[in-house]
């Protein structure tokens, strides 16, 4: 077979990459001002090992495994949100801005890889560089790519730092695959210490978000359609075959064994869904992505899609026939002809890897537009292609004009999604409007007004967040959480207390999933409660801890915050400063390495004049954490 020669000259690609950094950041400094919102506030404005901590390696491990999502808890994320605090404060602005570098150089990464793979193509099939250009088809996929309106959530949404930052390490682990399998002479050592390297990618992306494990499942599929498992010694191929039998083999098999003990869908007894109407309605939610990657509406975009209608059964709604039957025979037709058109065939397996542990079975929220943030590549890629075949025919039609009013179209749409971002009460208002029926975004808005309204103390934000409030309150299903922030504002606002929502309240309290999201706005409510600054009676705050003590559904960590908030509410009050602190020891000992409820308990003991024993314990902690307190004589 003849070698084509694609290699371009290093300035060439320096030029090319230089000019995409610049476009991923400008599309994005319209969302640059702006709050932090939603799980913003959670993993790190209200996460006491960021917003208590100090510039030190201690303080710095603490931050980094203290985060709550996923099973890893996703530690290097949460440690470049503390490295963020210390280096400009909780300054929104400086948070997005790391995010939109880490989109730039995710964006040069891009190019790169898919330069490398148009010209495998070119090489090891019957690719024509004369019908598609390999340079163009890699600038406008990746400038695509980096414009488009459906990865601004995994740009601008903070938190979403750990989708951002696992794919960089994601793209860098194939980028090192595709330089060591093109290379036609390699060094055993060499050959090992890369795939060692490769391996390290993997855990470091894993540790920004679980989903950086599928690494080795792309690469598995690069493999397959461009090289073909060929290697040019023996040895090679048994550091492949081991490579694959560490990364894919075993992982496959602990994966399974899991499955089967219930392990990775233990948390569907806290869903609105089962396994059965979650997997159907992916089905669904793949193709609701494939529509908003190739044709995107912006009125359907947003931050939340808890309104999806969820697949109660292969016909109900009918959509879900259609949706999986077709998925179905698309994936058969590529299958099928991945000889004849390998580009179609691996960009939709490419597409479909990127969904593999967030669009099946782990009972994760039904839809979120940053899942698609590295699997929409392989889409791009086919929308490229297809278009650059298709202009191809058409003599009177300039292809990079083309291409270039397609980019301009998406970046407009990204451009006025990122603008809306700039603002909170903006932002809100358009969450509402693109899903009116969504609980998540009615509750955002009344959030994001109560903030407006705690700021300037107009009356008319107070009275938006009320109407945000309740209909969020009216539509949740599956969460107090709206019912407990409209119990807080009212009480904020001085106004009697609405009877029919607190025994709504207490009654879900007792019988549904509690999760930490929930826990968080009943401590702000105890905390304004505290600070004298709400006006709920005793007996409905007695009635609300009771119910919620009740639930059998409440345990563990969950349960200990819960009695955490309790006892810190009962001690401001008369003759509940015994019982406060008889809380607070039992959570003590069941927890004896959690710091936060030590210190509590030590507030307490104070408050209670228990010197000698809140003495102990300050000498303790000084030992155990290097933590320095003043001791107090009786």
């Amino acid at each position: 077979m003849q070698t084509i020669n694609m290699t371009l000259p290093m300035s060439v690609n320096q030029r090319y990459a230089f000019f995409l950094f610049i476009i991923a950041v400008l599309v994005y400094l319209p969302g640059l001002p702006g709050e932090f919102i939603y799980d913003d506030y959670f993993n790190i404005l209200q996460n006491p090992a960021i917003n208590n901590s100090e510039l030190s390696l201690l303080d710095a491990w603490t931050a980094s495994i203290s985060g709550t999502s996923g099973p890893l808890g996703r530690p290097l994320a949460m440690l470049s949100f503390y490295l963020n605090y210390h280096l400009a404060g909780f300054s929104p602005l400086s948070f997005k801005l790391v995010n939109i570098l880490v989109h730039a150089l995710n964006t040069v990464i891009v190019f790169f890889i898919v330069s490398k793979l148009l010209s495998l193509l070119a090489i090891r099939t019957n690719f024509s560089s004369e019908i598609v250009d390999i340079r163009s088809t890699a600038f406008w996929s990746t400038i695509i790519w980096a414009v488009h309106p459906i990865n601004l959530t995994a740009v601008l949404y903070v938190v979403q730092r750990m989708t951002s930052m696992a794919a960089m390490f994601t793209l860098l682990g194939i980028y090192c695959y595709i330089t060591l399998r093109e290379k036609i002479e390699n060094n055993l050592s060499q050959f090992i210490s890369k795939l060692i390297l490769i391996i390290l990618f993997g855990l470091v992306s894993a540790l920004c978000k679980e989903n950086g494990l599928l690494l080795f499942v792309f690469l598995l599929a690069i493999e397959c359609f461009f090289f073909h498992w060929h290697v040019n010694t023996l040895s090679e191929r048994q550091c492949l075959n081991i490579f694959y039998f560490i990364v894919i083999f075993l992982p496959s098999c602990l994966a399974i064994f899991m499955l089967l003990n219930g392990e990775l869908t233990a948390k569907y007894s806290g869903r609105s869904f089962d396994l059965i109407e979650r997997s159907l309605t992916q089905f669904r939610v793949i193709w609701f992505y494939i529509f908003q990657i190739l044709l995107p509406q912006a009125d359907i975009f947003g931050l939340h899609h808890d309104d999806f209608i969820l697949s109660k059964s292969i016909v109900e709604p009918i959509s879900t026939l259609w949706a999986t039957a077709s998925l179905v025979l698309l994936s058969f037709f590529a299958i099928r002809h991945r000889k004849k058109i390998p580009w179609l065939a691996f960009g939709l397996t490419f597409f479909f890897i990127g969904h593999l542990m967030e669009s099946t079975i782990l009972p994760l929220n039904l839809v979120h537009e940053h899942r698609n943030y590295l699997p929409s590549i392989g889409l791009i890629i086919i929308f490229v292609i297809s278009l650059n075949l298709m202009v191809n025919k058409i003599k009177f039609i300039n292809k990079h004009y083309f291409f270039a009013v397609i980019t301009l179209l998406f970046t407009i749409l990204t451009i006025s999604r990122a603008h809306d971002w700039s603002d909170v009460i903006l932002l809100g208002e358009r969450l509402v409007q693109h899903h009116p029926n969504s609980v998540t975004s009615n509750y955002e808005m009344g959030y994001a007004y109560t903030k407006k309204y705690l700021q300037t103390k107009n009356p008319v934000f107070g009275t938006a967040a009320k109407v945000a409030l309740r209909k969020a309150e009216t539509l949740a299903i599956n969460t107090t959480q709206p019912a407990i922030a409209l119990i807080h504002l009212n009480a904020m606002l001085g106004e009697e207390e609405d009877q029919s929502i607190i025994n709504k309240l207490v009654i879900n309290l007792k019988n549904n999933k509690i999760n930490n999201t929930e826990i968080v706005e009943l401590r702000q409510l105890i905390n304004c409660q505290v600070e004298s600054k709400c006006n709920l009676t005793s007996t409905t705050i007695h009635s609300l801890f009771s119910s919620i003590l009740e639930n059998e559904k409440v345990t563990g960590r969950l349960s200990d915050d819960v009695r955490y908030i309790y006892s810190s509410y009962l001690v401001t009050i008369p003759n509940g400063a015994s019982q406060g602190l008889a809380i607070m020891r039992d959570v003590v000992l069941r927890n004896p390495n959690t710091l936060e409820y030590q210190i509590k308990l030590i507030s307490i003991l104070l408050t209670n004049e228990k010197v000698n024993e809140a003495n102990m314990l300050m000498k303790d902690l000084n030992k155990s954490h290097g933590i320095k307190f003043h001791t107090i004589k009786e």
